[in-house]
């Protein structure tokens, strides 16, 4: 699904007028469709306030207003000062349709408005929408805490008030909203943390934009889901045979961390890699071959100190390997270390790079722009802290920006794990995963994600769709070993990256909502 951002819809509305369209035709498809939402929120309920903000927020909370009215619903509005352009025209059919509109002046108006939400069934915020950067200021500030503090649904439009729509900052006093109605297209920031735990149930409306009109969105920002990966996802010949599938080398483990290396090597077994064979020191490579089964396992040299020993970077290099993953349990030793940053250096299939293989590149970055192989590395906020020099909290509040960054400046695909996973392009491009749960916080689940994607290269993708389609992957095989619960061991998320495969093609259609024009996102 195409994301986009506060500045390409400015952009879009601004152009508006050259499209032939009058302005106010998507107000008014926006103003029904949220109408539409709400009438299925009420059921037989009636109550409805609707707080409206000046600019086109408001517009489309006037709009909603009049239409459900005209549902036989008890509709008040409240407007926080005089709209303009279209929201006026809105305002004016509203008023001359009978509702009490009441701008909100004095103190004795903003009591007014809290105790008619006190009494109502649903609250509508059209208050702000994207036109928010920062912290919210003056009555905006009361409304807000009003609506926070009412019992009944809370309904927002567009975006939750007090939400950037960019970076999902949220500001003090801003709306927690139990749905909302974002209108053309999802703003990403809407689907990063904190902003995702305010925006409640999230719907997309349709509100009749021209396709020349959205095709001037240069955002290059995607929610991966169902539909995109049965169209990403390599198809099996009927006649295929384990030559066909691609081999994974996988470079991991040592002595105390074969964990590690075994789910890694699972990942890529699960994902459906034709031959996997493991690398490993010589002093873990015998409890790892009585571990595994259909994996082979192959000892590396190691020094006397178990650090992988400089012979190991040859014996990696010309092992037979349609792709190389690297780094799960290998340890930080100096001696290992050394050679992770040769192998990275010399290596002539693609790689996926993790753990402690993330830990040989910091402060040796050059080792990834002098090898031009294709490359994805897969750091949690912290190894991207090492790697970047930023701190953990820096990297939390920017996590879409930063990942981007440094994907365009590194020229690899850098998939930073989290809620949601981003999946960042050398190209610019961001893809968002949040098909996983907060049960996979849990050790290992990362080796059989570096596994998955490995695999997933050894089948002829390329790194950037096999990091998409191996991200997702991974989390709804997580999401599906325990629906979501805590208790999940990282070797049931490799056991069930088949069953998720499954579920992709026998469902990997659009969940739509009662009305056609407004579609649930995932």
């Amino acid at each position: 699904m195409k994301l986009t951002d506060v500045r390409s819809m400015q952009n879009i509305d601004k152009n508006m007028g050259d499209s032939g369209v009058p302005e106010i035709i998507p107000m008014e498809h926006a103003g029904k469709a949220i109408a539409d939402v709400a009438a299925e929120l009420l059921e037989d309920k009636e109550k409805v306030v609707v707080l409206c903000g000046k600019g086109n927020n408001g517009g489309d909370g006037f709009c909603a207003a009049r239409w459900l009215l005209n549902y036989g619903k008890k509709v008040k509005c409240f407007g926080m000062g005089l709209s303009k352009n279209e929201a006026l025209t809105e305002y004016g059919m509203l008023a001359d349709s009978g509702v009490e509109i009441i701008t909100m002046n004095t103190q004795a108006d903003l009591d007014y408005c809290k105790m008619s939400m006190a009494q109502a069934d649903l609250i509508i915020d059209a208050l702000l929408g994207t036109g928010l950067d920062g912290e919210l200021a003056g009555d905006y500030i009361e409304v807000c805490d009003i609506i926070n503090n009412a019992t009944c649904t809370v309904l927002s439009v567009d975006v939750p008030t007090g939400i950037n729509a960019d970076n999902g900052y949220v500001a003090e006093h801003a709306v927690k909203a139990d749905v909302t109605v974002t209108l053309a297209r999802v703003k990403v920031g809407m689907l990063l943390y904190p902003a995702r735990e305010y925006v409640g149930e999230l719907l997309v409306a349709d509100i009749g934009f021209p396709p020349k009109l959205l095709a001037m969105d240069k955002s290059s920002y995607y929610l991966a889901d169902k539909k995109m990966l049965s169209d990403l996802l390599p198809v099996r010949a009927n006649d295929a045979h384990k030559g066909d599938n691609g081999r994974v080398t996988v470079v991991a483990g040592s002595t105390g961390y074969v964990g590690a290396a075994a789910l890694c090597t699972k990942g890529a077994v699960k994902s459906g890699a034709g031959l996997v064979t493991l690398l490993t020191p010589a002093s873990s490579s015998q409890i790892l071959a009585m571990k595994l089964d259909e994996e082979m396992v192959r000892p590396l040299d190691e020094m006397e100190n178990g650090g992988l020993a400089e012979s190991a970077v040859k014996q990696i290099t010309d092992f037979d390997s349609s792709v190389l993953a690297i780094g799960p349990g290998l340890g930080t030793s100096e001696n290992t270390m050394n050679q992770v940053r040769e192998v990275i250096k010399t290596a002539t299939v693609p790689m996926v790079i993790d753990a402690d293989a993330l830990t040989a590149l910091a402060g040796h970055i050059d080792c990834l722009l002098n090898n031009k192989t294709s490359k994805v590395l897969t750091p949690h906020a912290g190894e991207f802290s090492r790697l970047t020099g930023l701190s953990v909290k820096e990297i939390n509040a920017n996590r879409l920006e930063l990942a981007i960054k440094y994907a365009k400046k590194w020229s690899v695909v850098l998939l930073l794990k989290g809620a949601p996973t981003i999946v960042a392009m050398p190209n610019g491009a961001g893809y968002l995963v949040n098909s996983g749960s907060s049960s996979m916080a849990t050790g290992g689940s990362g080796d059989v994600l570096t596994g998955v994607i490995a695999g997933l290269i050894a089948q002829g993708l390329d790194t950037e769709t096999a990091a998409i389609c191996g991200a997702y992957l991974h989390g709804l095989a997580g999401t599906m070993a325990t629906a979501g619960n805590p208790g999940l061991a990282a070797g049931e998320i490799a056991m069930n990256i088949p069953n998720a495969w499954q579920e992709v093609f026998e469902n990997d259609t659009e969940d739509m909502f009662t009305n056609r024009a407004v579609c649930r996102v995932q």
